[in-house]
């Protein structure tokens, strides 16, 4: 039989269950009477679940999984999403929390650590959300991060900011969704008689003679040029190219994932620069791309999140990235992309990974390839293998192929 003893003094609330004392120091009276409601009916009705509820309130992490309906484990102290033993970091416990509290959407943060959770070094897993939380970062609905490259245009010559089809067209399509809020196939692009890429209304073109050369509606050619496909509506000598600034060996062209392979990037956190592919926040971008630099706004899966550097917390180390558009950078200062609008074809491209990685699983294969400096995977493969089916579930539910 549980014993359970309390007294309630102002916002400090006293519990002893089964004579070991717990004091609560509550943050308003409100969290005061709360507890001691849940102590009083639990020793009134001292089952198990009354107990668990106690305890869970008596530590935050508990008490916000209690509240939030996640998992919890009462004597490690761990928080985990319910189906799985990966646990939560301290810090998304915390966040969750906070959204839960002020009726924010939680899906977000949710489906950033059903991704975060594939990672397979457990220092990301810890560390990423801290990252995020300190840099101006945004989190998609699908849990895909919204981050920075800085990059030199590939094909024009030494002149670095000249614009491109590309780069018009996805500004266009962020003016309208964003300035405007309207739908960008009410749009259509021309080319005049100079050459030059405008957008006028549908209706008013066709009005027009046949001697403007109508491109085709302008939400259909931004998808068109997602999918690496610019060369079906203009010539392939008007597609943008893009490369790195650090090799200027790359070939990098909006809506083709960027890789490497994760056994070539180094893990190692305490390495400010190395091997893996760069991408960050807007500090660590607008501080690297200077005067001559092009700023790409870019997706990435927090599962291919290499290394967080202890050092520079505004830059980050992956494996891949999805570029999706050309951000507005002017006077040095990048205008911060929150629109959502970007991530069904790259969550088609995840699953066709994710199809891979299972494969990999069925086959007792780790997942992943180890980077250089990695941490060993310790979780089971049946663990793994839930973390990634679950994933391919979602994206299959949430998305319209």
């Amino acid at each position: 039989m549980n014993n359970i003893q309390a007294i309630k003094v102002g916002n400090v609330v006293n519990v002893s269950l089964n004579g070991k004392l717990h004091k609560k120091n509550c943050g308003s009276s409100e969290e005061a009477n709360e507890l001691f409601k849940l102590v009083l009916n639990a020793k009134a009705n001292p089952t198990e679940d009354n107990i668990k509820s106690i305890r869970a309130y008596l530590n935050e992490k508990l008490r916000v999984a209690f509240l939030t309906g996640l998992e919890h484990d009462i004597d490690s102290g761990e928080v985990f999403l319910a189906g799985f033993n990966t646990p939560i970091p301290t810090t998304l416990v915390e966040v969750i929390k906070e959204y839960h509290e002020n009726g924010y959407p939680i899906d977000p943060i949710i489906n950033f650590w059903k991704l975060l959770m594939a990672n397979p070094d457990t220092r990301v897993r810890e560390s990423l959300f801290d990252f995020i939380n300190t840099h101006d970062f945004v989190l998609t609905d699908k849990g895909y991060m919204i981050v920075y490259k800085a990059v030199y245009l590939k094909n024009s010559g030494s002149n670095h900011t000249t614009s491109s089809f590309d780069s018009f067209i996805t500004n266009q399509y962020l003016k309208v969704k964003k300035e405007w809020k309207t739908s960008p196939n009410r749009y259509v692009v021309y080319e005049d008689d100079k050459g030059n890429y405008k957008i006028t209304k549908e209706k008013t073109a066709e009005n027009w003679d046949n001697d403007i050369i109508i491109l085709g509606k302008l939400g259909d050619i931004f998808n068109t040029i997602k999918k690496g496909k610019t060369s079906e509506i203009v010539s392939n000598d008007k597609i943008q190219l893009y490369t790195d600034m650090h090799t200027q060996t790359m070939t990098i062209q909006l809506g083709v994932p960027v890789k490497q392979a994760r056994k070539e990037c180094d893990a190692d956190p305490r390495k400010d620069c190395s091997n893996g592919l760069h991408v960050g926040a807007t500090k660590y971008v607008e501080n690297f791309a200077g005067s001559t630099g092009v700023v790409l706004v870019c997706l990435v899966n927090p599962m291919n999140v290499v290394a967080v550097p202890e050092y520079d917390h505004s830059k980050m180390r992956v494996d891949e990235y999805f570029p999706f558009a050309v951000a507005n950078y002017v006077d040095g200062k990048i205008e911060i992309i929150e629109q959502k609008y970007f991530e069904d074809d790259y969550s088609n491209i995840e699953v066709a990974e994710l199809e891979k990685l299972i494969e990999k699983i069925q086959s007792e294969e780790l997942p992943f390839e180890a980077a250089i400096n990695a941490e060993k995977e310790m979780r089971p493969m049946s663990e793994l293998k839930r973390i990634i089916q679950a994933r391919i579930t979602d994206v299959y539910e949430n998305t319209v192929f």
